[in-house]
């Protein structure tokens, strides 16, 4: 396994002794397959966060490992997670992270570290799932588009700073290709229906696919009759 040994690692480490952010176990675990770039400095009114705040969650790495933290979140304008110690913001190399999740009461954020690019998808680091544990995993990604002042000093007209719009997209992955979905409900069955599976439970079914919940419903009841070896036909 490559270690990392960065000037930045070795601040980390000096920061974390003694320190009940992360559990000591987890310092050695860290410094084994994690570079901690350097500090975040950013403003934060132009980052996007999984509920705005620091959140706990887990970090799973390649070769297995697991890491809980007590304070992190995922960037989703920059595509990136981020996780706080001592006060101090650091990026976490994507290269090294299979998968994560960040739990706030009852909501469970899943992700993945999967390179859409290879689709033809602008989206390269995290992807966060919505429906697994079947044949299908259904996903939903994040594209930002940020658009220049258009101000005018003379006329006074338009708007004084940037402005950054979010687009939320949905796809799905039958485990060998991944596959878009478009916003309308009348496309997206077109789609799902070239699949057997889903096919037989549209038909069987009043669930609005083009609303993320009743999706994620529709995923969650093929998976299951998968899983259950059940006959679909």
């Amino acid at each position: 396994m490559r270690i990392f040994v960065t000037s930045t690692v070795l601040f980390f480490l000096v920061l974390q002794i003694g320190s009940a952010q992360i559990n000591d176990m987890y310092i050695t675990r860290w410094n084994e397959v994690y570079l901690l770039e350097e500090d975040v400095k950013v403003e934060e009114k132009f980052n996007y966060f999984l509920d705005g705040q620091w959140l706990p969650g887990m970090i799973s790495i390649t070769g297995g490992k697991e890491n809980l933290l007590q304070e992190m979140r995922y960037n989703l304008q920059l595509d990136q997670l981020e996780v706080k110690v001592n006060s101090e913001v650091y990026t976490v190399d994507p290269s090294y992270v299979e998968d994560f999740h960040i739990e706030f009461g009852i909501n469970k954020y899943i992700f993945q570290n999967i390179n859409l690019e290879h689709f033809g998808i602008r989206k390269t680091n995290y992807v966060q799932v919505l429906a697994f544990e079947g044949n299908y995993t259904l996903y939903k990604y994040y594209n930002f588009k940020k658009s220049k002042s258009n101000f005018n000093p003379i006329l006074q007209t338009g708007s004084k700073s940037d402005k950054i719009k979010m687009k939320k997209a949905l796809g799905f992955s039958d485990g060998k290709s991944f596959i878009k979905l478009p916003k309308s409900s009348k496309k997206r069955k077109r789609i799902l229906k070239r699949y057997g599976e889903f096919k037989s439970a549209l038909n069987d079914s009043e669930l609005d696919v083009s609303k993320e919940n009743d999706l994620i419903a529709l995923f969650t009841i093929v998976n299951n009759k998968i899983n259950t070896n059940e006959n679909i036909k």
